[in-house]
């Protein structure tokens, strides 16, 4: 077991009882409580934000994320050798499962708590106003000018690899896709959303994935908000929606069932519900795997692209239903 750092402990008002180590985290147990001690690398700025956030959403009734406490010297970290980490109370969860639907349900409703607690929030270590966030329309059509680029490049080599074959046969389903996407959406909505996302002040986990949360019992709960920011909150739903209908194999009825969990507790407005349609809709495995491509400099190293893309053929034609679905029905 390695040895709790003590320069760490004295840090803090804590009795320790016990611990362990996993990962580059401390597992503590005191006379009183559990706690993690995490090796962090993010900005000090950030840690204070989320500190304040955390306070600020449980003050507000959602308890479902875990406290950040401060040291001796009311710091939201420690620090030894140059190395931050930050003490948050612990409690030992079950792992989310996204082909679980008890677990997907959960996580979308958890998520919903999260958005409707997390608007009007104030701090002075971030302006809404000035914070980077990024423009959809923009992006997406971005993306859909790599893939094109990628068609053009792919055609004029003589000896193809087994992907590039592969990506011509198959490259015009999700370019249709990409380009039904886009339809949703203009830059005035993409504009319109984003305003109004900085005027309520909302805040957004940035990063929710099965990852990110965890079951005690019967409730789940949100394991950290370490890349918490101000942004679009239905962002965050269209992502976790994304990766559950991944695993899925895009089943509309899940689909919508999880959507109307969602609406039940944060409402999602006519603009916002625009954009969660082209995010559904818009093929990102496949945007991503064109992005990676284009960064690559060695033809000899395509195996890695050959596996996404077969698992990404795996639901092809459930996910076209779905867009079909998204667009007209949804």
């Amino acid at each position: 077991m390695k040895t709790l750092i003590q320069e760490l402990i004295n840090q803090y008002d804590l009795n320790v009882k016990k611990h362990s180590y996993n990962r580059g985290n401390y597992y503590i147990t005191t006379f009183e409580e559990q706690y993690i001690l995490r090796k962090v690398n993010m900005p000090e700025e950030q840690i204070w934000f989320i500190y304040e956030a955390i306070n600020y959403l449980r003050d507000n009734n959602f308890n479902k994320v875990s406290t950040l406490h401060l040291t001796k010297k009311k710091l939201p970290y420690s620090m030894t050798k140059g190395q931050m980490y930050i003490l948050q109370t612990y409690k030992e969860g079950q792992e989310i499962d996204f082909k679980e639907i008890e677990d997907s349900r959960g996580v979308v409703k958890l998520l919903a708590e999260f958005h409707k607690t997390g608007t009007d929030f104030n701090t002075k270590y971030r302006k809404s106003e000035t914070v980077e966030i990024k423009d959809i329309y923009e992006n997406f059509t971005k993306r859909s000018k790599e893939s094109a680029m990628i068609k053009k490049n792919i055609v004029n080599i003589s000896q193809k690899t087994p992907f590039e074959v592969m990506f011509l046969k198959d490259y015009k389903v999700y370019n249709d896709l990409q380009k039904m996407a886009i339809s949703c959406i203009d830059l005035q909505t993409s504009i319109e959303v984003t305003n109004q996302a900085r005027l309520r002040k909302t805040l957004v986990h940035n990063d929710y994935n099965y990852h990110s949360a965890t079951k005690i019992g019967d409730e789940y709960y949100i394991l950290g908000i370490d890349n918490c920011t101000y942004s679009l909150q239905i962002l965050d739903l269209s992502n976790i929606l994304t990766k559950i209908m991944q695993k899925n194999k895009w089943d509309i009825i899940l689909l919508k069932s999880l959507i109307n969990i969602y609406e039940e507790i944060r409402p999602i407005q006519p603009q916002e519900k625009n954009i969660l349609k082209a995010n559904l809709i818009f093929p990102i495995k496949y945007s991503g795997i064109c992005n990676k491509f284009l960064q690559s400099k060695r033809r000899n190293n395509y195996t890695m692209f050959e596996v996404k893309w077969l698992n990404m053929l795996e639901y092809q034609e459930e996910q076209i239903k779905a867009a079909q679905y998204i667009l007209n029905e949804l």
